[in-house]
């Protein structure tokens, strides 16, 4: 029994001594290194697109925590017109070890082939400022409760000690399960809180990137250039990612390969 507990012991802190951490390489032909990342290049006659995979940044959302692969990322517009550029145009689509479609299961149980559009910063401010007020009103609520709480365990209290009808065995019950509530009701209360403290840090951290963010929304007019971070939802099944942007002639495609290699912690 004794050697099956070591083992187990053992597991466990080799496990919590290993990470995982994501590493992608451009598969495109006009890749060259830059300051320690690999900088690919597409260009057509409309467009120039050069982006290089920088890190992987967690949304914790409620539900879900989401992976998003950052692409140091510039567009230059190549014509003698004003084009509009849009993150949210850029798609990730997931492929597998034979590069073909990665697929997924639906909720109607049907085959979908996994892609992902950018995030588009003036429409995650809107996420941001939506959930920063359902926090809030999460948190009201819990502060109505927790007084209704307080009510209850207030009258309970109350009712114990003018009921002379009780044994004493009784009473000690009692009092030991309104005790229980009064430490229940204080750690929920710090909970309360703590959560809320966290989401709002988190959130009001995404809201300044977003707005901070230069890749976003916008107009270039002839020769100009818009650089940024593009942000991509990434799939852990993936072995492949073909990134591409709707351009004519031809559409600008990029292909990265995507490996997580475990690290050991010293």
């Amino acid at each position: 029994m004794k050697i099956y507990l070591y083992f187990f012991t053992i597991v466990l802190l080799s496990a919590s001594c290993t990470r995982s951490t994501l590493q992608l390489k451009s598969l495109n032909p006009d890749t060259h290194p830059e300051n320690g990342l690999e900088v690919a290049r597409q260009m057509n006659d409309s467009l120039k697109v050069v982006t290089a995979f920088e890190s992987v940044y967690l949304s914790r959302q409620p539900g879900a925590n989401i992976e998003y692969l950052i692409f140091d990322t510039e567009i230059t517009n190549l014509t003698e017109r004003p084009i509009e550029i849009n993150p949210h145009d850029f798609e990730s689509t997931a492929l597998d070890e034979t590069q073909t479609l990665l697929l997924y299961k639906t909720s109607a149980r049907t085959l979908n082939a996994w892609r992902k559009r950018g995030l588009d910063p003036d429409l995650e401010l809107q996420r941001v400022a939506r959930q920063i007020k359902q926090e809030r009103k999460i948190l009201q609520f819990n502060k109505v409760f927790n007084t209704v709480l307080l009510v209850g365990l207030v009258a309970a209290d109350v009712a114990t000690q003018t009921n002379s009808r009780q044994t004493y065995h009784e009473y000690a019950s009692k009092r030991a399960g309104i005790a229980a509530g009064w430490q229940t009701l204080a750690i929920k209360r710090v909970a309360d809180h703590q959560r809320f403290g966290n989401r709002m840090d988190q959130l009001t951290w995404e809201q300044g990137n977003f707005e901070r963010e230069t890749f976003r929304h916008m107009v270039l007019q002839p020769g100009e250039a818009m650089r940024g971070k593009l942000l991509l939802e990434s799939n852990r099944a993936a072995h492949f990612y073909e990134i591409t942007y709707p351009a004519r002639n031809p559409a600008l495609s990029f292909r990265f390969e995507q490996k997580r290699v475990k690290d050991k912690r010293r």
